[in-house]
């Protein structure tokens, strides 16, 4: 019984110590880890946490529970899954566990972490990691390219062009209101479309705003300025778009109402149009000849003389004529219809007779006779007769408009064609047209010049 006692006795010691040299051998400490290794305030880091042997060797048993803290920053954002600042290791784990952009420091100090095991506290870890003030951007010139201050503008929208520090947001301020944003590139360039501009002043204003979203920057304020009582083109549409050459078409624009001239130039041709009601003007346009995409002009002036001039406003696409060889020959072999009463005129009449007029000529046109040899252009003399002026191949007649004579204004045209025996012969002429050969604003000045020399001869006598 007694050696049984001393044989207890001297076992326990030996229990005690093998006991103590497992538990060394199975967790010793934590190795933890901040990442980065330095960082601003408010930046987020990972916290990682390994249990491990004395010779730091993963232990692959461990389901214990920690305490993490900082004992420099209580108040220190951890992460979220925490239990009252404890978290149990589970097989899951793989007994180490990370805690991805999970903890904010918010001073700029040497920051600690703190872990602990909670039955153990001779277990633990402490890291370190060193947190900066977060730099603050300051003194971010802002140049102004375009537009410069007090600028007049005649439409509701402008460009603007600033530079600052590249790849920056960057707050456009329209009237203290309005606010669009846009950003700078990699040239230190910003620039933006501002519309809807209010007639009359308007003050833009930018800001240049660091990561946060915070405005580190004002530029200086400029006033612009805008007129937009120019005469604006609203829409234009064509009808049909697309048309055979020589084809009749419509054109419709809207913009102001009560313009005293609406105009539309297409290969080279000025054509009126007409206000049909009110912010609509139209017109039907013969398409020119030739097979193209043509651009369209427009020029729009009000009572005032304000002039808007939209180049290639539209197009007009002006197809390949749909006659074929056969269609033409059938055309060109169709009987000439002579007059029985006198042999040499033909039975046709000339149509469509249209006159336009433009800057610096006027322009006679009519319909094409497909088997008219050509066309002879007559002026017309005081006593009525008509002379000879030129033959033309196409339907059209141009006469330049001079300054220093007076140009025949009166002129007629004869379809001409050839026999079955190759005789020519002519239609009847077509209406006599009144042409305007000589500019108006010179028989203005004319007629003032005679007036003023009537009135000052008036006034001598008298």
């Amino acid at each position: 019984m007694k050696l049984t006692r001393k044989l207890i006795l001297s076992v326990i010691p030996l229990l005690f110590l093998w006991y103590s040299s497992v538990l060394a051998a199975w967790i010793d400490h934590f190795e933890v880890k901040l990442s980065p290794e330095s960082a601003e305030v408010w930046e987020p880091l990972d916290l990682i946490i390994e249990a491990v042997d004395k010779n730091n060797a993963i232990v692959t048993d461990y389901n214990g529970t920690i305490l993490i803290f900082s004992e420099s920053d209580p108040e220190t954002e951890l992460p979220t899954i925490l239990d009252e600042n404890t978290y149990v290791f589970s097989d899951t784990d793989q007994w180490k566990i990370t805690f991805e952009n999970a903890v904010k420091f918010k001073a700029a100090w040497t920051q600690d972490m703190h872990i602990y095991d909670l039955n153990d506290d001779t277990v633990l870890w402490v890291a370190e990691v060193q947190i900066t003030q977060k730099e603050v951007e300051e003194n971010i010139d802002i140049d102004i390219l375009s537009p410069e201050n007090w600028l007049t503008i005649w439409e509701n929208k402008i460009n603007i062009s600033w530079t600052t520090k590249k790849n920056h947001t960057i707050k456009i301020i329209i009237n203290g209101t309005t606010e669009v944003s846009t950003t700078s590139n990699d040239s230190w360039l910003y620039e933006k479309a501002l519309e809807s501009l209010i007639d009359w002043e308007n003050t833009i204003k930018t800001q240049v705003l660091n990561a946060d979203e915070e405005v580190v920057w004002e530029s200086e304020e400029i006033k612009i300025q805008v007129e937009s009582n120019l005469p604006q083109l609203k829409n234009i549409k064509l009808t049909p778009s697309e048309v055979d050459p020589e084809s009749g078409f419509e054109i419709e624009i809207i913009a102001n109402k009560w313009l005293v001239e609406v105009s539309v130039v297409i290969d080279d041709v000025l054509t009126k149009l007409e206000e049909t009601e009110e912010w609509i003007y139209k017109a039907n346009i013969f398409s020119p000849k030739k097979a193209w995409s043509y651009k369209i002009d427009t020029v729009l002036k009000d009572e005032l003389w304000h002039e808007t001039k939209e180049l290639w406003s539209s197009n007009l696409v002006v197809n390949e004529s749909e006659h074929n060889a056969a269609d033409i020959e059938k055309e060109t072999e169709t009987p000439v219809v002579i007059n029985e009463e006198d042999p040499e005129i033909i039975d046709i009449k000339i149509s469509g007779l249209k006159l336009t007029k433009l800057k610096s000529k006027s322009v006679l046109t009519w319909d094409q006779v497909s088997w008219a040899e050509n066309y002879a252009v007559y002026k017309k003399l005081t006593s009525w007769e008509l002379e000879f002026v030129e033959n033309v191949v196409e339907p059209r007649f141009e006469i330049e408009i001079t300054w220093d004579e007076i140009q025949y204004e009166y002129f007629a045209v004869k379809v001409v064609t050839k026999t079955a025996s190759w005789e020519l012969v002519f239609s009847d002429p077509s209406e006599i047209t009144k042409i305007q050969t000589w500019p108006e604003i010179l028989i203005l000045f004319i007629l003032s010049l005679f007036i003023g020399w009537f009135i000052f001869m008036t006034k001598r006598k008298a």
